[in-house]
């Protein structure tokens, strides 16, 4: 594994043990505390935003054709077979919160924070593994 894959998977799994390790207290005080929604915010931006970015890099790093998208970076993954296919199809969706914490910034984002919070954490666990396992 080069040294910014590396890197950048250290951090993702940093972000993703924070929330782990605060998840609830994040859970409990998100709907009431203007300072958590804006923790949560960046924390999960930080790891779809890593996640992608590692996918972008292992793609490069194998010379496979430039994905179109961040979703598609994500099924070319599974396509490619560096991940699990099904998993993959699964996981495109954290290029769906990257885009919405990027670009709705005006809607509500609490609803996708907690599912996020709920659901989305185990997936990066998942994500990371696969990741150590391919190297």
């Amino acid at each position: 594994m080069n040294e910014v894959l590396f890197n950048k998977l250290q951090r993702l799994k940093e972000e993703a043990k924070y929330l782990v390790d605060n998840k609830p207290k994040l859970l409990r005080t998100l709907k009431s505390s203007l300072e958590t929604k804006k923790i949560v915010e960046r924390s999960v931006y930080l790891c779809a935003e890593i996640v992608l970015d590692i996918a972008d890099l292992l793609i490069i790093k194998k010379e496979y054709p430039k994905p179109s998208s961040y979703s598609d970076s994500i099924y070319k993954l599974g396509d490619y077979g560096l991940i699990p296919k099904e998993f993959a199809y699964k996981f495109v969706y954290i290029a769906g919160i990257r885009n919405f914490l990027a670009h709705d910034y005006q809607k509500n984002t609490i609803p996708e924070l907690e599912k996020f919070l709920k659901y989305g954490l185990e997936d990066i666990e998942h994500f990371v593994k696969a990741i150590e396992d391919l190297t």
